[in-house]
């Protein structure tokens, strides 16, 4: 199995990523369930901002310094109630952070990803409206994101997305994308190339380490596809 699921919003390690940033995406991750598992009416009357402080990381030796703790609590929070005053405020989410898995018979695997915000669409011929939440963005956790999102809507529904829509919240960007910007082609070969290199990392993993060196894909490449 292919695996879109993440790394931190589920509360295991992740390798190779720094304490800080794990916690952060945790920690967003569960807010904006707790956000959106509420009625747009209450949404209205809720600070989002109040229900991150619950789920924040207490300070401790995760965050390199007690500035950059609050430097990042601060820009988190301003973002997330910047977004949430103006997204989706009459609306319900079809897809709440949830893990779903589809078969994909062209590949031999099972793909699995982890949707923190979807939307019905209102578009002929496209799926769902999906949006992601990230600390920090990256370019090829972007890239493979997009193009695992293009595959499990294809095999899950016959349609592409109607648009992808990335957050990245320390820097304030949103990046928003046409779902149908790749072919199926195009993604599934993606995918292909993508679990080759899962797979050499996890066998890689189970062998003795003769070198420090990482690979030069580097982690984000593949674990970062779900609730960062």
């Amino acid at each position: 199995m292919l695996s879109g699921a993440g790394y931190s919003d589920s509360g295991q390690a992740a390798p190779g990523l720094p304490r800080w940033r794990q916690q952060t995406q945790y920690a967003i991750g569960h807010t904006l369930n707790d956000f959106y598992s509420l009625l747009p009416e209450v949404r209205r009357e809720t600070p989002i901002q109040f229900l991150l402080e619950r789920r924040w990381p207490p300070q401790g030796d995760a965050f390199p310094s007690l500035l950059h703790y609050w430097d990042v609590k601060t820009a988190v929070s301003d973002e997330l109630m910047r977004i949430a005053s103006v997204n989706h405020l009459q609306d319900i989410p079809v897809m709440l952070y949830e893990q779903w898995f589809v078969p994909v018979p062209q590949l031999k695997l099972e793909l699995s990803i982890i949707f923190q915000l979807a939307w019905r669409s209102g578009v002929s011929g496209r799926s769902l409206k999906m949006q992601k939440f990230m600390v920090s963005g990256n370019e090829e956790v972007i890239t493979g994101y997009l193009h695992m999102a293009n595959v499990f809507c294809q095999q899950a529904y016959g349609e592409p997305p109607e648009t992808v829509e990335i957050y990245s919240l320390l820097d304030g960007r949103k990046h928003c994308f046409d779902g149908a910007a790749f072919t199926l082609k195009e993604s599934l070969d993606y995918v292909q190339l993508l679990s080759v290199f899962v797979e050499e990392e996890e066998e890689a993993s189970r062998s003795p380490r003769c070198s420090n060196r990482r690979s030069d894909i580097g982690e984000d490449a593949y674990r970062g596809y779900g609730l960062m």
